[in-house]
Order: C-alpha cells, then structure tokens, then sequence
C-alpha cells in the first residue's frame, strides 16, 4: 500500500463505518485517480471536501431521530459524563493518596469509595454497550457503597445521578460510540488531574486543569453538525460546577460565593443549554 493511498483510506475515517462499507472503495478510487502521479499527500483542496462531507453525512444520522430521542440521549451523555468527573476525581484522589499521601497504608474508606467508582465506571460503560438490566444492577450497587462509605451529603449527587443514568438508559436507542471519544478524554483528563495533585507535580495539575476547557470548546465548535454533545456538556457543567458547589455549602455550612463567582458561570451555562436546545431542535426532524 502506497502512502498515498494509506493516507486516504485514513481520510476515509471522516465517514461513518456504513457509508465507508457502501462507498468507501469508490471514493479511494475517486480520490487516488485525481492525484498526480509520485504524489504521497492527497491535495488540499481533497482533504476539505473529504472531511465536510464526513461531517454532513454524520450529521444527517441524528436528524433522523425525533426531539424527545435526541435530547433523551443528549441528558444520558451528560449524566454520563457527569459521573465520570466524579468517578474521575475519586480514582485519581485515591491514586494520589496510595503514592504520596499513605503510601504504607489504607485510610478507612478510602477502598469502599474506589469500589463504589468502580461499580459507577461499569454502569457508565454499560449505558454504551449492555441492556437496560446492566446497568441497573452495578448503578445500585455503587449508588449504596457510595453513600455507605463516604458523607452522605455529598454523596448524593453521584447517587441521585447513577438513578437517573438507569431511568435515561431504559430508551431502545443508544449513544453513539464515537461519544465514547469524549467521554473518554475527560475521563482521563480528570484522573491525570487528580493524581498529579502532589506538590512537586503541581505543574501538570495546573496544565490539565485547563483540558476540560479546550474540549468543551471543540463541543461548542461540534454543535454546527451534532448540538447534543453540546447539550450534555451544558448537564455536565450545572452538575459538577453548580450543585457541586451548592451541596458543598449545604453539607458544610459555607458561605455562599461572591455574586460574580455564582451568577457568571450560571449565566455561561443557561446560555449554552439554551443555544444547544436550539440548535437540536433544528437539526431534528420531529
């Protein structure tokens, strides 16, 4: 295989698997017949047309689902990915503590609360791949270990999500795997953060504090083709940035936030559910 032609089967990616299935092999045949000869890159001009294309096939998938089914499936990304901020946090506090914190030793609790995450990861992966059923029974298991095991003030938000994953995963229609790509960084992004919270390497704290940013920027950017990844992250923002903080103080007696540190990124959040209900409206077709 020519470079040329491994780099436009690679651009082939922008398509959806059934598309390329169908008429993946008439494209690359499109697409090498209109490269000069010695040519290892396919043109500029090929590359927009390939990846536009890509993106308005993926686009049309969606519409094709009524209003009700696309916000159903945008609220089960967000709770989702609100409990993966959660489970993130969690595992990579625990990981900090094994290696820097107790590193002879276990604080009790801190193994039921890894379990609990555990449990909560299994019923976050189910919603994507398993039935209805699968994600039940770990859903509960790690509801009940997490109140169990930890304050039950806070425990209540990633119990009251872990419900509400279960309730939104009872729909026949399921999320789409290239989500898994999302909900996957910021995963990631969370436990790295967490678990380079040591002092000495407080820099990468710093640096992967700001990643959740940027790929909700890309989701923002997204929202021309598919507004639903928009509208879970709009879920998961008033989630883990809002009632986080308002369980916070109800649990702990603190006084409320400076009216800027409240008011401001409310207002940022209402603004992007709003324009992303919007433009999922639109790109339904019911």
């Amino acid at each position: 295989m020519s470079a040329l032609e491994w780099r436009c089967r690679w651009l082939l990616r922008a398509y959806p698997a059934w598309y390329r299935h169908q008429r993946g092999e008439e494209m690359l045949g499109t697409l090498m017949e209109a490269s000069p000869a010695g040519r290892r890159w396919p043109s500029p001009r090929d590359i927009r047309a390939m990846i536009i294309g890509g993106l308005r096939v993926r686009a049309g998938q969606h519409q094709r689902l009524s209003t009700p089914v696309n916000l159903r499936l945008a609220g089960l990304l967000g709770v989702a990915l609100a409990l993966l901020w959660l489970i993130g946090n969690n595992l990579g506090g625990d990981i900090m503590f094994w290696t820097h914190v107790y590193p002879a030793g276990t604080p009790a609790g801190l193994g039921l609360q890894a379990a609990a995450s555990l449990l909560a990861l299994a019923a976050v992966l189910a919603a994507w791949f398993a039935p209805w059923p699968a994600v039940a029974a770990p859903a509960a298991a790690g509801a009940a270990l997490w109140v169990y095991s930890g304050d039950r003030v806070m425990a209540s938000q990633p119990a009251f999500l872990l419900v509400l994953l279960v309730v939104l995963a009872m729909g026949r229609e399921r999320m789409p795997r290239s989500w898994l790509i999302l909900a996957g960084l910021l995963f990631a992004f969370t436990v790295l953060e967490q678990a380079t919270a040591a002092p000495r390497l407080y820099f990468l704290f710093t640096a992967l504090s700001y990643a959740p940013w940027v790929v909700l920027g890309a989701v923002i950017l997204w929202a021309a083709v598919d507004a639903r990844p928009a509208v879970a992250m709009a879920i998961y923002l008033a989630s883990n940035y809002l009632i986080f903080t308002l369980i916070g103080y109800a649990g702990y007696g603190a006084a409320p936030a400076a009216a800027w540190e409240w008011y401001l990124p409310l207002a940022g959040v209402t603004v992007l559910g709003a324009s992303a209900l919007w433009r999922l409206r639109r790109q339904a077709v019911l």
